[in-house]
């Protein structure tokens, strides 16, 4: 699912991160299909002194309270949300499997690879992939990204959402949805 879907429910970002957490809700504008997006609400919530350490939120009550007073002064309807992981805390790796896979054979497949390249036990991990297309080097595999990030990473963050008032509908990866965004919007240039 993109950032700049055409749902008809609204969908805001947040960025939470070491100092503050960020809101932003777009649309398109033009219909399904338009070319141009519009700024619906948007907002900043200074996150109190040391909730935040490396990167992991250690109070996550307190940056829930930042999301429900940043959801609050953007003035949004939105109930759902979209959140991101820094790069740092997730482990990506591109990866080849036979073309031939059924979708059941792909995920028994992309696990029994991420074992190899995950330092964690895949239980301790949010795993996921996204098959990028076949792959140059051999035309009867195709490549595949692989993401995973530690459970409790995405789970504090998920949950500050939720005291927050929303629904997390969606985790990224911080790279890939800058990348994501910035293809989306060169399209309009």
């Amino acid at each position: 699912m993109s950032f700049f879907s055409g749902k008809n429910a609204p969908l805001v970002g947040l960025d939470i991160s070491s100092s503050v957490v960020k809101l932003l809700e777009l649309s398109r504008q033009g219909g399904r299909g338009g070319n141009r997006y519009r700024v619906e609400s948007y907002g900043v919530e200074i996150l109190p002194p040391n909730v935040m350490v490396e990167g992991s939120i250690v109070d996550i009550e307190a940056v829930g309270q930042a999301i429900k007073k940043v959801v609050k002064k953007s003035g949004t309807r939105a109930k759902s949300a979209a959140l991101a992981v820094s790069g740092s805390s997730v482990i990506t790796k591109t990866i080849s499997v036979a073309a031939s896979l059924n979708d059941k054979e792909l995920e028994a497949q992309i696990e029994m690879e991420a074992d190899q390249y995950v330092p964690y036990p895949l239980e301790e991990v949010n795993l996921d992939f996204e098959v990028l297309g076949p792959s140059e080097k051999n035309a009867q595999m195709v490549d595949v990204l692989l993401a995973a990030c530690r459970s409790e990473t995405v789970d504090e963050r998920v949950a500050a959402v939720g005291l927050g008032g929303l629904d997390c509908e969606i985790v990224d990866v911080e790279a890939y949805a800058m990348e994501r965004t910035c293809k989306e919007l060169a399209v309009e240039w």
